[in-house]
């Protein structure tokens, strides 16, 4: 940063005006190393010389309405192409203060530029953005531009119109160009392609002017300890690219706001007390109703972990509730606390409790479980006075870390506890698989659906964070990669507090390029999301493309469907610690129509070419006469369990086969896959039934390999039964192999390209 333009943007901040003139953008770019056009500005007639721009080369110059509330001036006539003489200004000039008294507008000026002989086709003129995002920080957008900006945009393919990468990131070069690589504009401007191997451009410039601008963005964001101002808002369209191969910037827009101080972050040694309390207080538990409370109470007594007499309880009248030690006051309780769960509804006396317990330093952590804050309109003075209280013990040295409100709370497997409010035959966590994965989520309700659907698994920590007015999802995965028992982060976001999207972005690429796997589902999407989100957990919108972008470039795995989060974790926590060798895929089904998706649904996987050994195998074992063999293998409807088995295993032992999709349409007469009944001789418990095959299989193989069978609820049972065995089953083909390449992909991040 130079003190040069902190200077300028600090004065023109101090007159009152955000929005910054042309020529003033361009004094900033020039600084930060631009070549940019020779300009005058005159804010009335008679400050235009006799002898009209004398500075400016050739007979012509180009003046441009400058106007804070006119930031696309073509759109209005505001651009024009005039003499170089005194009295074509004067005209202009004019002309100019007619418009924005049309349109009511304010006429700052006009601004004389230097005319430019360019090449305005495509691909000569680029844009380049730097946009101040609220949560995720500065982030820097390329593309091509001119006036066809938003055309190429909506008419290329997601991900190629334009280049994005957070600022931080932009910084570094050899990855900064592979992701320009990528785009439609970078190899038609650096001969990249067979229509353009003559270079418009050196790459290194490219990289220089991307450079320089994403320099601006940090030295100018919100977190910057140095600069008096945020740059909100920095477009330059177009930027031309010169017949010598330099970077001129024709037009720009920018917008400046006083620099916000940023909040203290919650101290990370307390969350310890919030994940492992060794004792708690429960306040608003019914002494004579089953209460949300009271369900708490007896979750937190039946997991055993915290002894009773550690437990606590404040309440008006009773003076014990099921074994537990109630107290009148909170000044009556014996010592400090190390966690305090907060039932009680939102209200003016409930919120002064909660400020007593902060002020008076009387638990480590705590937990609010009610609603009523952030999330309603009555509510947000409530949550006021809680931020308030917590930057205050906060700048004090002392306060609590706080979870919520509005959530379900914490079930902390080390620490022994479960605050969902939920009785133990509605859900009751405690399956077989998960035990490496953290699960962290703004809304309780999807983290409930997901144990639901998936009640085999049991992760390691479910953590609720509702609003998150003072701890985030970030915070939760700075402490908890620390775990060296947790390999798996799954998250649901609906919106980040100011600043903490760029802090999340960080944590999560660095746990991901650890080894360890980040999956994020974002709400909030589409404006009606964003709307719903922010009356749910009061979540601040964000530019999802940005996000999508910006989380692709951490290696983070970003869900599109619900139903991909459930997958996901099943074959990352099925699959655990089977090696990913390669992504040469060999599929089986007995179904042709399976074999036929199969292949349409590849993804980043191939079909392996099967050796000459295993090809004979499975012409052995499959019926005669009616297939050709090949991958996909179409086994028929006519294959017993037995054959099919014999088949799946050549296929596992063919050293070309990396990973493998093995799949089953059930409803044959010739594949043992129901329970025992009256009406058939079937029997999966049987040694030899096709569950217990592919079971065997499966154990027997050091493959990523998933199952499919495509049938209806009378199979659950062989699908159960598959699954409590270890076994990631799908009921859909497409699934099987979506859910099969993202682990595969995970595994071979560093070698499969797309």
């Amino acid at each position: 940063m130079t003190k040069k333009t902190d200077d300028l943007l600090h004065s023109i901040l101090e007159s009152g005006r955000r929005f910054i003139y042309e020529h003033e953008a361009y004094s900033i770019l020039d600084t930060a190393g631009f070549h940019t056009p020779r300009t005058s500005f005159y804010t009335k007639i008679s400050q235009i010389p006799d002898s009209g721009a004398p500075d400016m080369p050739g007979d012509r110059v180009v003046c441009k309405l400058i106007s804070p509330e006119m930031p696309h001036r073509s759109e209005f006539g505001g651009i024009v192409v005039i003499p170089n003489s005194k009295a074509a200004m004067d005209s202009t000039f004019d002309s100019f203060s007619n418009i924005c008294d049309e349109n009511d507008f304010t006429l700052a000026g006009m601004m004389v530029a230097e005319l430019l002989e360019i090449d305005d086709h495509v691909p000569h003129q680029l844009l380049f953005t730097l946009k101040q995002d609220p949560s995720l920080g500065p982030v820097i957008i390329a593309g091509l531009g001119g006036l066809g900006t938003e055309v190429w945009k909506a008419g290329l393919r997601e991900g190629a119109a334009l280049f994005i990468r957070s600022a931080e990131k932009v910084l570094d070069r050899d990855s900064t160009l592979k992701a320009l690589e990528k785009t439609f504009f970078y190899p038609l401007i650096t001969g990249g392609t067979r229509v353009s191997r003559k270079p418009m451009i050196k790459p290194e410039k490219i990289f220089s002017a991307l450079e320089a601008i994403a320099r601006l963005a940090l030295d100018f964001s919100l977190t910057s300890k140095t600069s008096r101002v945020t740059i909100d808002e920095l477009e330059i369209n177009p930027i031309q690219i010169t017949g010598d191969g330099r970077l001129v910037p024709l037009d720009s827009l920018m917008r400046i706001s006083e620099k916000r101080t940023t909040g203290i972050h919650p101290p990370q040694e307390k969350i310890d007390s919030l994940l492992h309390p060794e004792n708690m207080l429960l306040i608003g538990a019914s002494a004579d109703r089953m209460n949300m409370g009271r369900i708490i109470l007896r979750n937190l007594l039946s997991t055993g972990k915290i002894e009773k007499e550690k437990i606590f309880l404040l309440h008006p009248s009773a003076t014990e509730i099921e074994g537990c030690v109630a107290f009148e006051l909170i000044d009556d309780l014996p010592d400090k606390i190390d966690l305090a769960v907060f039932t009680i509804p939102a209200s003016e006396r409930s919120v002064g409790m909660i400020e007593k317990i902060i002020t008076e330093d009387k638990t480590e952590s705590m937990i609010l479980i009610s609603g009523g804050f952030d999330e309603t309109s009555g509510g947000r003075h409530l949550s006021e006075r809680i931020r308030t209280a917590l930057d205050n013990a906060r700048n004090a040295g002392k306060g609590p870390v706080l979870n919520g409100p509005n959530c379900m709370g914490i079930v902390s497997g080390p620490g022994g506890y479960n605050t969902f409010f939920l009785p133990d035959y509605k859900l009751s966590p405690g399956g077989s698989f998960g035990e490496k994965t953290a699960v962290v989520s703004q809304s309780g309700a999807w983290l409930v659906t997901l144990l639901s659907a998936l009640d085999l698994y049991d992760p390691r920590y479910m953590i609720t964070v509702g609003n998150q007015i003072d701890l985030t999802i970030t915070d939760y995965l700075i402490k908890l990669r620390e775990d060296e028992k947790i390999d798996v982060f799954i998250l649901y976001i609906e919106g980040f507090k100011e600043g903490d999207g760029e802090r999340f972005l960080k944590v999560a690429g660095e746990i991901a390029s650890s080894g360890k796997k980040v999956l994020v589902y974002k709400s909030g999407r589409t404006p009606a999301g964003a709307q719903a989100a922010a009356s749910h957990t009061a979540a601040m919108a964000t530019d999802h493309e940005l996000f999508t972008r910006l989380m692709e470039d951490a290696g983070i795995y970003e869900a599109d469907t619900l139903e991909d989060v459930e997958d996901a974790v099943k074959v990352f926590t099925l699959l655990d610690g089977i090696r990913v060798a390669g992504r040469n895929v060999g599929i089986s089904s007995d179904a042709g129509f399976e074999c036929s998706v199969a292949g349409d649904r590849l993804y980043s996987l191939r079909l392996a070419r099967f050796s000459e050994k295993t090809i004979e195998v499975l012409s052995e074992h499959l019926p005669s006469g009616i297939i050709d063999v090949q991958n996909p293998v179409d086994a028929t409807p006519a294959i017993t369990t037995e054959e099919y088995g014999k088949c799946v295993e050549a296929i596992l032992e063919d050293d070309n086969t990396d990973c493998a999709v093995i799949s089953n349409v059930a409803a044959t007469s010739t594949q043992e896959n129901l329970p025992a009944g009256p009406e058939h001789d079937e029997d999966i418990t049987n040694p030899d039934s096709h569950p217990n095959t592919l079971i065997r299989i499966f154990k027997k193989y050091d493959k990523p390999v998933v199952f499919c069978m495509n049938e209806g609820s009378i199979y659950d049972p062989a699908v159960r039964m598959m699954e409590e065995a270890g076994l990631p089953v799908f009921r859909k083909i497409d699934r099987a192999i979506r859910a099969l390449e993202l682990f595969v992909r995970f595994g071979q991040e560093n070698e499969i390209s797309y």
